[in-house]
């Protein structure tokens, strides 16, 4: 090891120990060393937004240093309208990851172009011709100031979220949802999938989906199922598909 070296492993060591044992003024040291500048940035978690984007939003300067304050450069990020949350966290001597988590878009609307929103029933500014999304329509709604209009489609958006959260693999089998007499929401599902139609209440809606997987496993028992319909209390409406 050569004397250069081992004075820069030295510096280091000493550094990170102020940075350990003084937490509250060390940071304000270490980021004046040189050795600590950043060299690497790593962006993770970046779909919809560019790299380029995350890396210019941070506003970074070649002066920035892997102690500096990163809670600004976290608000810059969280100001974009596609960015939910971001952290900064450092990953190395000289290296920072920024971690983002975006908006999730979990349908289209039709106005007539395909327009994604989230889940909360906003408009994303995604063309959806530049990305892979494969998502499904949203029928009986339209976008008013870039916001899901009437509230009962803003609701099938919120039922659909919380299905997803616990059987995905259902949810990207839907091809449509639309709100039916503003107190349930109707599924309409892929070619091919085990059900053509699925009714849940927008009233506790993971519940009437257990009802749902409960009953269609008992039928099928005497043959294949067409459609689910739970939207009676306590209760799932089978119809099952008629003998060619």
């Amino acid at each position: 090891m050569n004397p250069r070296t081992r004075s820069r492993l030295i510096v280091v060591g000493v550094a990170g120990a102020i940075g350990v044992f003084s937490p509250l003024w060390g940071p304000l040291v270490l980021r004046n060393i040189p050795i600590f500048g950043v060299e690497d940035l790593r962006v993770v978690g970046a779909h919809f937004v560019s790299e380029a984007t995350v890396v210019g939003l941070a506003g970074l300067g070649p002066e920035a240093s892997v102690w500096d304050d990163i809670r600004p450069v976290e608000r810059r990020l969280a100001g974009h309208p596609l960015i939910v949350e971001a952290r900064v966290r450092r990953s190395g001597v000289h290296a920072l990851d920024i971690v983002v988590h975006e908006v999730r878009p979990v349908a289209f609307v039709a106005t007539p172009a395909l327009v994604p929103v989230d889940a909360a029933g906003r408009a994303l500014a995604l063309d959806p011709a530049g990305r892979a999304l494969d998502l499904p329509i949203l029928a009986d709604a339209e976008l008013t100031d870039d916001r899901v209009e009437p509230e009962a489609a803003r609701l099938a958006l919120d039922v659909l979220e919380q299905v997803s959260a616990l059987d995905s693999a259902f949810t990207r089998r839907v091809s449509e949802l639309r709100p039916v007499s503003g107190a349930s929401v109707e599924f309409v599902l892929l070619p091919g999938s085990p059900l053509e139609r699925v009714v849940l209440p927008m009233r506790d809606p993971v519940a009437a989906f257990l009802r749902v997987g409960s009953a269609v496993s008992l039928a099928e028992a005497r043959g294949p199922v067409v459609e689910a319909d739970a939207r009676y209390e306590n209760e799932v409406v089978i119809r099952m598909k008629r003998n060619q």
